[in-house]
């Protein structure tokens, strides 16, 4: 049985199951929509690279072992204003609810802080409060050991003086003297210590977190103009005109628990609701300073809320598009089966994805407009068959049968291309985006079955045409603005047949010149990839990132951590000192106020700031002692930890502060950071042993954003290669694959063209949308081209053919091609009439991309696709332009 044979019986059967087969697909599509709503999104970092990829590895351990990126709570006033009078109290109390940490005995504060005390999502909180806190607390605690160190050496003292005297024959009086007069002698070498170490920093009284003196000596570079703070605190006080508190959340949090955290957090920052035990005021209110909220976690949950609304806003406002652009260009009864049976066809799709345990992406979000556009155009094809069947004089399963039986091997073949150009795409470095080529693959499989199947079902209920409701019809405003449209269409279409049929040779060499152009300007077309480009503007969170980034100059973190055997030894200690100083002197960092707003990265926290000067008189023994001396709150940024002992464990971590850039300069400014673990010259490598590793959100975004980049083009080549070995398979002949690529090719040049002198930067989410526009495209040629070799095998002339199958099938291909071509312009307009305002510049551009490329690859079809054809019947001749002697009468 041939295949025209098995796609006929297939859509007979469907027809004469026409009605149940209906209800059976209605209440799937419905149970699929109702599953692909609960489908949770996904941001995680394995979306941007492979889970087996070393930054990957990097950066998940050093979240289970530090916790996540950090969400950053810019806190911007006068910094001694800030910390110098009771705002100190209000921001410890406020650190202490976003930790979940509560005093024993005492109630967390009601309301956003009772459910942080709860879910306890924190891993660990560090800002200024805390920070001077554990000061007064590790000091309190050094003092106390060194009081009760010193008590022991009294004691120790007196016992042997007294032993002494009473050797020497004193009396029990006289020992009792001696005694006490040694201990007093420990007591007083203790108190003159004391006194030295008082007068050499200025300590006047036991250190106290609301002592303004105390907080001014830690805080503070007296060096500098009056309140400037210490440049190694840089992470915690950036200029004289801010802090900050930075909270990294457990890393074993869901997608959903993680914005649910996020929201707590702003609530709990932001709460206004006074509060009793705050003498009815809000608790974390400043007097002359305001909180923001930011960091890589809260714009990345800002952005991907933005994204989701908008894309249903203008899922809506492409369904009414594709809708009316139906109603206008397809002469067809039932006029928007198609957009049904796409509908269906996606619910499915993202069903199955729910089904098989998949989450949304940004990438599969994406899916949808493709998949609906692709299932029109299926949809399309075949019911314009079933047209031309039941002109014809068949109806109902008759002309099911006939229309599947010479359509859909063509759509099928035009399917199977589409689809091997979409599984190139599961080359793709990039995890997010071989998730979306699989839900292509599968999705245009299961448009083609539901159009063969259920499509064919609903057109063999229609009633038979009546004439005279139809003559009745044409006579409406709509029909007579669609013959008029139609008109307009066919004269263009007849004048430029006749050109391509004429002068075929002119129009390829004009098409290739202009596609070679296109090339070349290509190569240089921008690819932006600043977040604060591709966003909307007037999101909340992206002001909030600037309005960080412009008061500190950092917005970001970047992670450099160091597993050895020993994180003790002096020689790594020295070597990561010698690290840290020599990243940030290349990057711009000098250590001097406002350094950091200049610098391209300024220093966060790191183990070798507890040290002083490494190198100088450090050994393991005393590291360790100072590593344990450090309150574990503190520690814990920078160290891990033994549960049991507290002794050190074998990571640690330096971190950078980096401001946003854009993803190329940003994989530059990685790469040189790389380039400092061991750079040329002896004795600047770490110690052997040690594995150095970078890791965070920044390193994953850039790594990934140059995987697209370079997978750019030769995902593209490898897109046109496997739809060549899809038509070759199904053809056999290496002219009637390669025939319907040639225009495909050129358009790819065309577009480049066009999108070059637009000026329009391409986008992570375009740079790689050849291979896609290959994929579509290739239907509208391979349909196109089948239809004319069909004209041929009948015995009609190179001009009657092409003539035959451009008023016909080429028809359904316009009206296919300019239904997705408007649903995906619907993400070009920026005000939507009824749904207000909408600017985000990242779909905006990518939609322009999408239907530059879309719309020259229907015309490089319409166009070019004659002219290769009548090339070909002459053999692909290139001596001379005009059309071969042998082809004059076949042209006619």
């Amino acid at each position: 049985m041939s295949s025209a044979e098995r796609f006929g019986g297939i859509a007979a059967w469907a027809a004469r199951q026409a009605r149940a087969l209906l209800l059976a697909t209605a209440l799937v599509a419905a149970a699929a929509a109702v599953a692909a709503s609960q489908l949770d999104t996904d941001a995680g970092t394995d979306t941007l690279v492979d889970r087996d990829s070393a930054s990957f590895q990097a950066t998940e351990d050093f979240r289970r072992k530090f916790g996540d990126d950090a969400v950053v709570v810019l806190i911007e006033g006068d910094l001694r204003r800030l910390v110098l009078t009771r705002n100190l109290g209000k921001l410890l109390r406020l650190e202490g609810c976003l930790s979940g940490n509560v005093p024993e005995g005492v109630k967390p504060l009601a309301g956003p802080c009772t459910e942080l005390a709860e879910s306890k999502p924190a891993k660990v909180v560090y800002g200024p409060a805390t920070f001077l806190n554990q000061a007064v607390l590790g000091i309190e605690s050094a003092l106390g050991g060194q009081i009760q160190q010193t008590q022991g050496l009294a004691a120790q003292a007196a016992r042997f003086a007294a032993k002494q005297a009473a050797a020497a024959g004193a009396t029990k009086a006289e020992q009792q003297q001696a005694a006490k007069g040694a201990a007093a002698a420990v007591g007083q070498q203790f108190q003159a210590r004391l006194l030295r170490v008082a007068a050499n920093y200025g300590i006047t009284r036991l250190p106290q977190i609301d002592d303004p003196l105390f907080v001014s000596q830690v805080v503070f570079d007296t060096r500098q103009p009056p309140g400037t703070p210490k440049a190694r605190f840089a992470y915690l006080f950036p200029n004289r005109d801010s802090t900050l508190i930075s909270i990294r959340l457990r890393p074993d949090l869901t997608e959903s628990e993680r914005s649910s955290s996020l929201g707590l957090i702003r609530d709990a920052v932001y709460d206004t609701t006074p509060r009793p035990r705050c003498q009815n005021r809000p608790c974390f209110e400043l007097d002359g300073g305001r909180y923001v909220v930011s960091g890589a976690p809260v714009v990345v949950d800002g952005v991907a809320g933005k994204l989701r609304s908008a894309l249903l806003i203008l899922f809506a406002a492409a369904l009414v598009v594709m809708a009316a652009t139906l109603m206008l260009v397809f002469r067809s009864r039932l006029r928007l089966l198609p957009l049904a049976l796409a509908l269906a066809a996606a619910a499915i799709t993202f069903g199955l994805l729910g089904l098989f345990g998949g989450s949304l992406t940004i990438a599969s979000i994406a899916v949808l407009p493709v998949l609906i556009g692709l299932a029109v155009d299926y949809a399309i094809q075949l019911q314009a068959r079933f047209d031309e069947a039941e002109a014809g004089g068949a109806s109902g399963v008759e002309a099911a049968r006939l229309a599947a039986s010479r359509a859909a091997p063509v759509v099928g073949t035009a399917c199977l291309a589409t689809a091997a150009g979409f599984a190139v795409l599961l080359l793709s470095p990039v995890p997010m985006v071989r998730g979306f080529g699989l839900m292509l693959v599968a999705g245009v499989a299961i448009a083609f079955g539901l159009a063969l199947t259920v499509g064919f079902a609903a057109l063999s209920l229609r009633e038979p045409e009546q004439r005279g409701t139809r003559n009745e019809e044409r006579g409406t405003r709509n029909e007579r603005l669609r013959a008029r449209i139609s008109d307009r269409v066919q004269t263009f279409g007849k004048h430029a047949l006749a050109v391509s049929i004429e002068s075929p040779g002119r129009v390829l060499v004009v098409a290739a010149a202009l596609a070679l152009t296109g090339w070349v300007a290509g190569s240089r077309t921008e690819i932006a990839s600043d977040i604060r480009e591709l966003v909307p503007q007037d999101l909340a969170e992206v002001r909030d990132l600037n309005e960080l980034q412009d008061v500190t100059g950092v917005s970001g973190e970047l992670d450099v951590t160091v597993r050895a055997d020993d994180v003790t030894d002096p020689d790594l200690v020295e070597w990561m000192a010698g690290f840290r100083e020599r990243v940030l002197q290349r990057h711009g960092f000098r250590g001097e106020f406002p350094s950091c707003k200049a610098a391209e990265l300024c220093p966060g926290t790191s183990l070798t700031d507890f040290f002083g000067n490494p190198g100088q008189g450090l050994t393991s023994e005393r590291i360790r002692a100072l590593i344990e001396a450090i309150p574990a709150y503190d520690s814990q940024a920078v160290v891990t930890l033994d549960r049991d002992t507290g002794a050190p464990g074998d990571t640690t971590n330096m971190s950078f502060g980096i401001r946003v850039m854009p993803l190329d300069e940003q994989q530059d400014l990685i790469e040189d950071i790389r380039g400092q673990i061991d750079p040329p010259g002896a004795g600047n490598g770490p110690p052997p042993g040690a594995e150095v590793r970078l890791a965070g959100l920044p390193v994953l975004a850039a790594e990934s954003n140059s995987a697209l980049s370079d997978s750019r083009y030769w995902l593209t080549l490898a897109g046109l290669l496997a739809v060549a070995l899809a038509l070759l398979a199904v053809y056999r002949s290496a002219t009637r694959a390669l025939v319907p690529l040639i225009p495909i090719v050129l358009a790819t040049g065309w577009s480049s063209l066009v999108i070059a002198a637009s000026d329009i930067p391409l986008n992570p989410m375009s740079a790689t949308l050849g291979a896609l526009v290959i994929a579509i495209s290739t239907e509208f040629s391979v349909i196109l081209a089948s239809r004319y070799h069909e004209e041929r095998r009948e015995g009609r002339s190179v001009g009657e053919s092409l003539r035959r199958s451009y008023s016909r099938t080429g028809a359904a291909v316009l009206a296919s091609g300019l239904t997705a071509i408007a649903g995906f312009g619907t993400l070009v307009v920026t005000v939507i009439p009824g749904l207000g305002a909408y600017d985000f510049p990242m779909l905006r551009d990518f939609g322009f991309v999408t239907v530059v490329d879309l719309g020259v690859s229907l015309l490089g079809v319409l166009l070019v696709l004659p002219a290769v054809l009548v090339w070909a019947e002459a053999g692909f001749e290139v001596r001379g332009v005009p059309l071969p002697r042998r082809l004059a009468a076949l042209r006619r």
